[in-house]
């Protein structure tokens, strides 16, 4: 952590908050996401981890990359608001910032690239809807948009029967 500019006095509460940090592997886990990190324009990766230590055990390809591929392509933004908002990846793509960021587009109007990820994040379901979408229901109509979804992974086999055995 100290070669990725971590400060020595930010260690024990990293190692305290997230002990998990110390059963890495520096080669298999951390290497992958810091050269991720830098590579998307982060240049301050010490204040970056410091913010967010569990990205440093996240899957760049199942995690970091999918979600920044989001934020680039579809609401066009750039490193910037990750650097500003590191907790960004910590939150599930499909179920949060996927969902938030359609409901402002399809439901509200609001074009994407002017809600701010941290805006967009850092609250909850009612008020996420109240303070960023304005809803004036108290969250009715996006706690209904969120019922309408499906998150489960196996949705397509709900209801398919399963293979009979043959003897």
């Amino acid at each position: 952590l100290r070669s990725i500019e971590v400060d020595e006095e930010d260690l024990p509460s990293i190692f305290r908050s997230f002990p998990a940090t110390l059963m890495l592997d520096i080669e298999k886990d951390m290497v992958p996401v810091v050269d991720f990190i830098r590579g998307i324009g982060v240049r301050n990766i010490g204040r970056f981890v410091t913010r967010l230590p569990p990205v440093l055990g996240y899957s760049v390809d199942k995690d970091l990359q999918p979600k920044w591929d989001f934020l680039t392509e579809v609401c066009q933004f750039d490193y910037f608001e990750v650097a500003r908002f590191p907790a960004y990846f910590s939150y599930p793509l499909d179920r949060v910032i996927k969902l938030r960021y359609e409901y402002l587009r399809d439901c509200k109007g609001i074009p994407i690239q002017l809600a701010r990820v941290d805006d967009v994040l850092r609250f909850g379901d009612r008020e996420f809807a109240t303070e960023i979408a304005l809803d004036d229901d108290n969250g009715v109509a996006f706690a209904k948009f969120v019922e309408g979804r499906d998150f489960s992974f196996h949705s397509s086999r709900k209801n398919r029967r399963k293979p009979r055995r043959r003897h």
